[in-house]
Parts: structure tokens; C-alpha cells; sequence
């Protein structure tokens, strides 16, 4: 008898460090790709920061300027926080010029991310921010 209590212990406790090791997993794979949709971001390439979304997700209306510009500055400012077992949110707040004018702008990026299971791994699912 006791020796079933100890197995189902062990089996119990094995079972939950799987499950701590998988979310581990999870939130390394998130901060790796918010830092690369980062660097995407920090040096301007607003089109190939599309990878980063699910091709159902992209809206190929968004309008993203013509005008060369010039992100000055990339902060995060709230998260990034896990909402659900796979969603997480992140505020951040982008600066950038644009070469013409050389008016410091900034935009609100309210980001959401979903992470995928069967492809292992995390999607913007929110929109792109907005270079205007």
C-alpha cells in the first residue's frame, strides 16, 4: 500500500515538473520573439514584421508610410504579461522620425500574442503599429 502512495506521488510530481518545463519552454520562446519583433521594429522594417503574424491575421490594407523614417526609440511599458495559457499582452511605446521633417513622433503599440501549439510556436494577432 505504501509503496502505490509514494508511486503516485512521484508520478504526480513528475507529471507537474513536465508541465512547469513545457511553460518554461513557453516563456523562453515568447522573450526570444519579442526580441526579434523588436529588432524587426527598431530598424524599420514594418513589412517584415508581418512574419510575425498569422497569414488569417494580416490585413493587407494597413498603410505604412512611404516616407523613410527612423524608429528613435522602443520602450516597453507594460507587460509582457501571460493572460491565459496562450495569450500574452505587451504595451509599448515607439518613437520615430521621419527623415523629412525630422519631427519626433510616437505611437502606442498595443500588442497581443497567442502562442500556437501545433506549430510551437507565438503570433501577433493585433495589428501592426501605424508609422503616420
Amino acid at each position: 500500500m505504501f509503496h502505490r502512495i509514494v508511486t503516485g506521488v512521484m508520478l504526480l510530481l513528475l507529471l507537474a515538473g513536465c508541465q512547469t518545463l513545457s511553460e518554461r519552454r513557453q516563456a523562453n520562446e515568447l522573450q526570444e520573439v519579442l526580441r526579434n519583433y523588436e529588432g524587426v521594429i527598431r530598424w524599420g522594417r514594418v513589412q517584415q514584421a508581418r512574419r510575425f503574424q498569422r497569414e488569417d491575421t494580416q490585413s493587407g490594407d494597413a498603410k505604412q508610410p512611404t516616407a523613410s523614417f527612423r524608429v528613435t526609440q522602443y520602450e516597453v511599458v507594460q507587460g509582457p504579461s501571460v493572460v491565459e495559457e496562450t495569450k500574452a499582452l505587451q504595451t509599448v511605446v515607439i518613437q520615430y522620425v521621419f527623415q523629412e521633417s525630422q519631427v519626433v513622433r510616437e505611437t502606442v503599440d498595443q500588442q497581443t500574442w497567442e502562442y500556437d501549439p501545433e506549430n510551437e510556436r507565438w503570433y501577433l494577432i493585433s495589428p501592426l503599429p501605424k508609422f503616420k
